[in-house]
């Protein structure tokens, strides 16, 4: 998550829960704590996504053909 914000998860979040609040097929739901204190949900993309959903748009856009 570090490359993806291009800083230390600590200068983003003072509280992050590891343990997902929801959970699909291409991402996960955080809670987290902003630095000011503010509350909020983090949804986070799994890493090895992007080749499964590629796949399948290549798919659906063959049988759209």
């Amino acid at each position: 998550m570090e490359a993806a914000l291009d800083r230390p998860f600590a200068d983003c979040f003072a509280v992050f829960d590891e343990e997902p609040l929801a959970s699909a097929s291409i991402a996960q739901v955080h809670r987290a704590e902003l630095l000011d204190g503010r509350e909020v949900v983090v949804k986070v993309q799994r890493a090895s996504i992007r080749d499964p959903i590629a796949s399948d748009l290549n798919i659906l856009q063959f049988l759209a053909a």
